[in-house]
């Protein structure tokens, strides 16, 4: 246990976030956000790293009130080279106008407590699972044809567009080391912008929402939704997408096979979608050109580009990508990290 403890501490700040000596470390910690022996671990592992590590504690940001950051988070991440963030009520949204173009390393930690940082998600060597992200990155190259089915009826295609988009940018700014926001433990490929995008996506998720009384179907012509059928009874789902413009922006789905869902889906739908989506076994779609769209997810999908299968069914199909077979082979890792952890989906 502590073994696995140390190893998802190493592989967090060491190998995500690449602290280097002299840097300036903040850790941003709500409130009963993150176990008190996590914080210190990665604060002894950044001052042996040579960094200056600062502590930042603060309360829970009001769900009516999402801008109200307080000064000495904003502060933190201001002057921050490398920000670890254990701040789950601190929404991407809220803190895109603050930092609109990032440029320190951001790590929002999702292993906050003892038993997810020792488990295999946290030891999920980082130098595979971003090799996974960027080999998909370079295979989904803008022009290419790329086609999306579900067991449940999703089949929708479409071809890759330019990088630019509104949502892939409130998402991952890039810098010379790689991307802005590193999630840890991870994680989710870039948004592949969506271009002409064609047929039905049949949700099993959407972001924000429990279960799926009656699977939502959304129908798609010319890259954007023009009729919706099924979802819950009551219309909430229906509102939330009838508030964007219906186009898909962009879609991404997990790549690390090793990730705990540790919530039920029944109790905290939220906190379910925010552990799952980085499994290889949920492909999810921005709908709407917002900084602020709705999430529609799908499970066990195929993924094809140019009739090459990357996702099949839920599983990752590239391990013999030259790049990630390097990265596999220099982990060390065991042929088990490949295959996915089973998600609770209830």
């Amino acid at each position: 246990m502590i073994e696995d403890f140390e190893t998802g501490i190493e592989n967090c700040v060491a190998r995500c976030a690449r602290v280097e000596r002299s840097q300036s470390v903040h850790i941003v910690t709500e409130e009963g956000a993150a176990d008190t022996a996590v914080v210190e671990a990665l604060t002894e592992s950044v001052r042996g790293l040579g960094g200056d590590v600062h502590v930042v504690n603060g309360p829970v940001i009001p769900k009516d009130r999402p801008q109200e950051i307080p000064p000495s988070v904003l502060d933190a991440y201001r002057r921050a080279d490398v920000l670890f963030a254990h701040y789950p009520s601190l929404k991407r949204e809220a803190l895109h106008p603050h930092f609109p173009g990032e440029s320190r390393v951001r790590v929002p930690n999702r292993a906050r407590t003892v038993s997810l940082m020792s488990s295999e998600w946290a030891g999920f060597p980082y130098s595979v699972q971003r090799a996974l992200a960027t080999t998909l990155d370079t295979l989904s190259a803008p022009g290419k044809a790329w086609r999306v089915t579900s067991p449940n009826g999703t089949d929708v295609r479409g071809t890759f567009g330019s990088r630019e988009s509104t949502v892939a940018q409130a998402y991952f700014v890039e810098d010379e080391g790689g991307r802005a926001r590193r999630n840890f433990p991870g994680g989710v490929h870039s948004p592949v912008v969506a271009v002409a995008t064609e047929g039905m996506i049949v949700a099993d998720h959407i972001a924000g929402f429990g279960g799926m009384p009656d699977r939502l179907r959304l129908e798609l012509k010319g890259g954007r939704v023009v009729s919706i059928e099924g979802g819950d009874p009551e219309g909430p789902m229906h509102e939330a997408l009838g508030g964007t413009d219906g186009f898909i922006d962009s879609w991404h789905a997990g790549v690390n096979p090793k990730t705990i869902v540790p919530v039920a889906r029944a109790d905290n739908p939220v906190q379910w979608y925010s552990y799952s989506h980085c499994s290889p076994m949920i492909v999810h779609f921005h709908v709407g050109r917002s900084h602020a769209p709705v999430d529609v997810a799908c499970f066990d999908q195929t993924i094809e580009i140019d009739g090459r299968t990357v996702y099949e069914e839920g599983g990752l199909t590239i391990w013999d990508e030259p790049d990630v077979d390097s990265a596999v082979n220099a982990s060390g890792m065991a042929d088990s990290m490949m295959v996915n952890t089973p998600m609770t989906r209830n």
